[in-house]
């Protein structure tokens, strides 16, 4: 018997959407990229791959429905009489989330009002706090030219909290951005990987789960774990193939350096929790005094800029340091760096190809793709 088939929704990270669209494509779900992630179709089994298996998405959303309204009266009758029971019990907390352009309803706390009293009748439940069992269910809505998109979070805690980051330094990666970042400078695991202010680590643990091929959502829980429809036996069996699917690779070469012992430190400590501390080598001290790795590979990294390295300092002059140092101790290393600062980058010297505009830190901040020959 056939099983129906979603509208599913990866929500993205700016500038995520490609890594996103690849590794969907990857799992046999071919994608589209839209404003704000990426669209895709697949049946109740899919949702769970993708949130057990997608590295560089935010979450998974299933978009349950499309209706119009311009009254909150017709809101909750056509709210009503949709399929709630798919994804919610009648005690089941809600957290909806409402945002409004150009639309006769514009006031969100009166949205989530109409739509909890119309989840309430639908599913005949009272729904006082009193009688609320587990985690709350968020349901998102965005009405644009009075037209509602109504979608349920298949996910529930962002996907970036795989588990192992429990201490971070200044301006700390996500992991969903280190991911992407790894697919954007064509990283593979036969590569030498040098980060040379790894900060907390993050960028290499994340090479090394994807070199071990291990699930980034093995050892979390989703809210579609408490959907009233939820397979448990059909989850299990997809968490036992990732279980199954993981790898040791026996020449893994990630090498990570970083000044701040104590931030070193950290990053050993995160690679600890990940399972992967085995396969990076931390050395502690100023990249320029260490001896380069043995490559040639791919040079990653998130370096030290306003609050990181300090309002004080001479940036430019670091950057330029810094593209010296690529030039006579780096030949034939590729790779590229993140920096907010498109004078910064000139700086170093290096001939630079702009990539992806990612969003981080707050700030809008494009990857620098070099090669070094």
């Amino acid at each position: 018997m056939a099983q129906p088939l979603f509208d599913l929704f990866a929500v993205t990270a700016p500038g995520c959407e490609t890594s996103c669209v690849a590794e969907l494509d990857a799992l046999g779900l071919p994608a589209v990229a839209e404003h704000g992630g990426v669209a895709f179709r697949g049946e109740l089994a899919d949702i769970y791959r993708a949130n057990l298996w997608l590295r560089s998405a935010s979450r998974i959303l299933v978009r349950f429905a499309e209706i119009r309204a311009c009254s909150f009266p017709e809101l909750f009758q056509k709210s009503v009489r949709l399929p709630w029971g798919r994804f919610l019990r009648s005690q089941t907390p809600l957290e909806i989330r409402a945002v409004c352009r150009r639309s006769r309803l514009m006031h969100t706390g009166r949205i989530a009002e109409t739509l909890t009293a119309a989840i309430s009748r639908a599913l005949g439940g009272n729904r006082e706090p009193a009688g609320a069992q587990g985690p709350a269910q968020r349901v998102l809505v965005r009405f644009e030219d009075d037209r509602a998109l109504i979608s349920i979070d298949s996910s529930g805690e962002l996907l970036h909290r795989r588990g192992y980051r429990l201490e971070q330094g200044a301006a700390p990666l996500r992991e969903t951005l280190a991911a992407a970042l790894l697919g954007e400078v064509g990283w593979q695991p036969h590569l030498p990987l040098w980060d040379p202010m790894c900060g907390s680590g993050t960028l290499l643990i994340e090479a090394a789960h994807l070199a071990c091929r291990r699930a980034p959502g093995l050892q979390r829980t989703f809210a579609f774990e408490h959907w009233p429809r939820f397979r448990a036996g059909r989850w299990q069996v997809l968490r036992q193939q990732a279980m199954a699917a993981m790898t040791h690779p026996s020449a893994l070469l990630l090498h990570g350096s970083e000044l701040d012992p104590d931030l070193l430190a950290v990053a050993g400590r995160n690679a600890e929790r990940a399972g992967v501390a085995e396969y990076l080598a931390l050395r502690a001290g100023d990249f320029r005094h260490l001896s380069v790795p043995t490559g040639p590979g791919i040079l990653l990294c998130n370096p030290p800029y306003g609050q990181r390295i300090g309002e004080s300092h001479n940036l430019a002059a670091f950057f330029a340091e810094f593209g010296r140092f690529l030039r006579t101790r780096a030949v034939g290393w590729r790779g590229g760096f993140l920096l907010p600062d498109s004078g910064l980058a000139r700086a170093t010297g290096l001939n630079l190809r702009a990539g992806p505009v990612f969003a981080h830190g707050g700030l809008s901040v494009p990857l620098y793709l070099f090669s070094i020959s």
